[in-house]
């Protein structure tokens, strides 16, 4: 036999043993379990390796614009995104806090007439926005700058200031800004989406503002589908591959230095508990993002929704609106207690496998009554006024029988006593308690 046949033979040879070699570690990905059971669900979502960024999950939720006399509001992602890319790259300077026991004057020192604010449906703090977005934020009072929350980031285009709201505490951090105002308003100008004509509630002091007219909202369907394991047990585990894995009952669980999750089958639901160190001065929402960016982009647009006392909401959205429904898709809830040790807490983390991913078109059209006419309905069936807060357009999940589709309906939601609920659900609630 020739010298060079030999080679071949040879090269033959140890191709097909890195052939075997390579098929073993990719369909049976022996260090993905230490010991246990084998886990059945090897697949790790690529995309998991690009986390989301906090800017994309803390951005403003929506944009109002006032404007000679008339307001108007758009939930367009990239117009929001735009005119914090202008924030981003602004001075702001000589910030001071004041504190107004007066309603009528905390009416007039946040009324604008040209200018436009940014809003949350929750609280967040400043602090919390200054890392987000890496901005040098000035104070003439240097113990002033600590856990100051705000919902509404405000903008005086006559004036050149800048103002973080707290409507609960009738608190207003202003200041100056120096920004490029020519771009910000040719921004606005070039909006290629609808703007929504607001009005002003006509309540003596109102800041919260109501859809003018009828609004027409497209429906939507998607495909949705289960989300691999591996892609949670990449995401919240300090050491994924050291992860232990007990598959022994219907759920599946997993394990590993102090970490644990519990995935429920008959629910499609995933549940991660840990034990966190953090220091008194942190923030709760901070904290728990650290755990939903691996999520990466498997979930489509996931943003920081609610927050009440040691729990959160991250919701999905959908053309800028976010995704309610009867279950725990569309949602991840993250909630804290006290472990009992100095200095640590724990933190529970609970999401649903389905997901959706491609949307079907759809020309479908919603059409809802004003916002102002939702309120009024309420307080004729007996809201009580004091628990009743923002009113917004949600995206109800809706899934399809024996098909892997979930319909999305855009109806009107509302805040009330501190909980998000379907108008339709309020309503019912509502009349029955009129009834008993």
């Amino acid at each position: 036999m020739r010298i060079s046949e030999k080679v071949i033979r040879v090269g033959l040879i140890l191709m097909i043993a890195l052939s075997f070699y390579f098929s073993y570690m990719i369909w049976l990905n022996p260090t993905g379990n230490s010991s246990g059971s084998e886990d059945t669900d090897t697949t790790v979502n690529p995309s998991v390796q690009t986390y989301k960024q906090k800017s994309d999950l803390f951005l403003p939720l929506y944009l109002s614009w006032q404007e000679d006399g008339e307001i108007k509001e758009t939930n367009s992602e990239t117009v929001i995104r735009a005119i914090q890319e202008e924030i981003n790259q602004s001075s702001i300077s000589d910030l001071t806090v004041k504190t107004y026991d007066d309603e009528t004057d905390f009416a007039k020192a946040t009324t604008l007439t040209q200018g436009i604010s940014l809003s949350y449906y929750t609280s967040f703090y400043l602090e919390d926005y200054e890392e987000t977005y890496d901005l040098d934020l000035s104070f003439n009072d240097k113990g002033e700058e600590d856990h100051l929350p705000f919902r509404r980031i405000q903008f005086d285009l006559n004036a050149h200031t800048i103002q973080f709201i707290d409507l609960e505490k009738n608190q207003v951090i202003e200041g100056s800004i120096d920004w490029d105002e020519a771009q910000v308003k040719s921004l606005l100008a070039d909006n290629p989406r609808e703007w929504t004509e607001m009005q002003q509630d006509d309540t003596e002091n109102s800041n919260q503002f109501y859809t003018k007219d009828t609004i027409k909202l497209k429906k939507y369907s998607y495909y949705s589908s289960t989300q691999s394991q591996s892609l949670f047990r990449e995401a919240f585990f300090n050491s994924p591959k050291d992860v232990k894995i007990n598959d022994d009952s219907v759920d599946t669980y997993y394990y590993e230095g102090g970490q644990n999750m519990t995935v429920l089958q008959d629910q499609q639901l995933v549940k991660f508990e840990t034990t966190i160190s953090e220091s008194e001065d942190v923030d709760l929402a901070m904290l728990s993002a650290d755990y939903i960016k691996r999520l990466g982009n498997n979930f489509g647009t996931i943003r920081y929704f609610d927050q009440q006392d040691k729990h959160l909401e991250y919701r999905v959205f959908v053309e800028g609106y976010p995704v309610f429904s009867s279950g725990s898709q569309g949602v991840i809830n993250v909630t804290f207690s006290d472990s009992g040790q100095t200095g640590s807490r724990e933190m529970a983390i609970s999401a649903s496998l389905n997901a959706i991913q491609v949307p079907i078109p759809s020309e479908t059209e919603v059409e809802l009554p004003s916002s102002l006419t939702i309120k009024q309905n309420l307080l004729a069936a007996g809201a009580e006024p004091d628990q009743l807060g923002q009113i917004i357009v949600g995206y109800q999940w809706g899934e399809i029988k024996d098909a892997p589709l979930v319909n999305l309906t855009p109806e009107w939601y509302v805040n009330y006593d501190a909980q998000w609920i379907s108008y339709d659900n309020l309503m019912e609630k509502l009349t029955e308690r009129e009834e008993n």
